[in-house]
């Protein structure tokens, strides 16, 4: 069932989405106030399969362990820099959403922070609970309550999300005051996307390469559609780019069409090198502070 949506997600339905862009079955829209890009129709009948799919084959998902981990790890030491002495850490709660094989739970446990996650795909659920119950068949909902937790982590999940207002408002509503938000999510000021607005102009947008589309990648934020969370309760207290690996990069290659995987692969270790260099890395690690 598709999910037609004309209008800005952030900044509500008199900002209509202006044309940024085509893919095979779906326009991609821009708002002009914030300047988020989104897929029209947001979802198509092959979302419902997309998420519940056998995503976590041992040569995608488990293969990436040790390195995702490292990450975790990394991030979470410096979220709790930010979060300051406040608490023990002993007595911080994390929320983990979209928590899929529950690698960050197991950095948690390994660095004695309690942390509970959820996600809506049912075999990742139960390959995280395979030795433990910490992870629930779901997302932010009315399962959890108020003030409930001092921070959420979601990283790489917001640009999945269909209406990701919603999931912010939640947000907002289980955090303790003072509680932390932190996303990770591809950003459109990177070199990667200069790059493909570049290759899909020139021609004629029959190029689609901003990783939108139906399935995957609903939206894609920025710096301005950042700054709308405060609408919504939050203010921004960190924010820094940081660089996909690129074996993981050229992994999502695979889905696109041949021209498309050719020119991508071909350019894409000079890009990736540059975007190093220029501090224009291909996503946002991003932390808001809720004003309650």
């Amino acid at each position: 069932m598709k999910d037609n949506q004309k209008y800005c997600e952030l900044c509500g339905q008199e900002y209509e989405g202006k044309f940024y862009s085509r893919g095979s079955n779906y326009t991609v829209l821009k708002c002009s106030k914030c300047d988020l890009l989104w897929a029209d129709p947001l979802t198509d009948e092959n979302y419902e399969k997309m998420i519940n799919s056998d995503y976590f084959g041992e040569e995608i998902y488990l293969s990436k362990e040790k390195g995702q981990k490292e990450r975790f790890r990394s991030q979470i030491e410096k979220v709790l820099k930010i979060y300051g002495n406040k608490v023990l850490k002993d007595e911080i709660k994390i929320l983990d959403v979209g928590s899929g094989l529950g690698f960050f739970i197991d950095v948690c446990d390994e660095m004695k922070i309690y942390c509970e996650g959820c996600d809506i795909n049912e075999k990742a659920v139960n390959y995280s609970n395979r030795e433990r119950n910490k992870t629930r068949i779901g997302t932010v909902d009315g399962y959890y309550e108020d003030n409930s937790f001092d921070m959420i982590f979601a990283l790489n999940l917001i640009e999945h999300i269909p209406h990701p207002k919603e999931f912010i408002t939640q947000c907002a509503r289980i955090l303790k005051p003072g509680g932390l938000l932190v996303l990770e999510t591809p950003i459109q000021e990177s070199l990667f996307h200069v790059f493909a607005r570049i290759g899909d102009y020139m021609t004629g947008y029959r190029m689609n390469n901003y990783g939108i589309n139906t399935n995957g990648h609903i939206y894609k934020f920025c710096n301005r559609s950042f700054e709308k969370f405060k609408d919504l309760g939050f203010s921004i207290i960190h924010k820094e780019k940081i660089g996909s690996p690129l074996k993981e990069i050229f992994g999502k290659t695979t889905y696109m069409s041949n021209l498309n995987k050719i020119l991508v692969r071909f350019i894409m270790p000079v890009v990736w090198f540059l975007a190093k260099i220029f501090g224009m890395e291909n996503r946002a690690f991003v932390v808001f502070k809720i004003n309650k």
